[in-house]
């Protein structure tokens, strides 16, 4: 039984990237979108080539692939995550350049994987954890924190979990919060 890919999002800082990854993060997000956790892309630049790794690209309501295109290679990510709204074909188009793809929309066909949030995704509120019934890779996110992130690996098995606020302290990333956020939910194999 392997753990579950862990991805820790809202990064903004190099050193925060640093920490994550050497304590065990398979993935970290850059929040594109607007959000308080929101990077440009020259800010993101200069972490992936400070810290390279596999970084998943996060975007809210993505109607221009033209943009997402550039950021794609500007930054150098590894994924597109997009949440709301997104064009059709979205999947495909990310595909073709080698890029994962993150879906939060269940209707989505032929994403790696689907990410099952809490009702405002970034927010940290907690919900009726559940996987679907059917065999497709899903990530869980949505009110995760160091202290119950266990219990719902042990409970779900999920190919992956995803936190950004859980692993806060007063707005900001908190590096104790990341390591001891990756030990639990890497405690229990799948």
């Amino acid at each position: 039984m392997t753990p579950p890919a862990v991805k820790i999002c809202g990064i903004g800082l190099a050193e925060t990237a640093e920490i994550a990854f050497e304590a065990g993060a398979d993935y970290l997000g850059l929040v594109f979108a607007p959000s308080p956790r929101q990077v440009n892309p020259e800010q993101a630049k200069e972490i992936v080539r400070a810290v390279p790794g596999r970084y998943i690209g996060v975007f809210r309501n993505m109607t221009d692939l033209d943009y997402a295109a550039q950021v794609a290679e500007t930054v150098g990510i590894f994924g597109i995550q997009c949440h709301g709204c997104s064009p059709a074909g979205w999947v495909a188009w990310a595909k073709t350049r080698g890029l994962m793809a993150v879906a939060t929309d269940l209707r989505v066909a032929d994403a790696d994987v689907w990410l099952l949030d809490g009702p405002r995704s970034g927010s940290g509120i907690s919900w009726e954890w559940e996987l679907p019934n059917d065999h497709r890779p899903y990530w869980i996110a949505g009110g995760l924190r160091p202290d119950n992130v266990r219990q719902v690996v042990e409970r779900l098995s999920p190919a992956g979990v995803d936190v950004s606020s859980g692993v806060e302290t007063d707005g900001q990333k908190d590096p104790i919060r990341i390591v001891r956020f990756i030990k639990e939910a890497k405690a229990w194999p799948r």
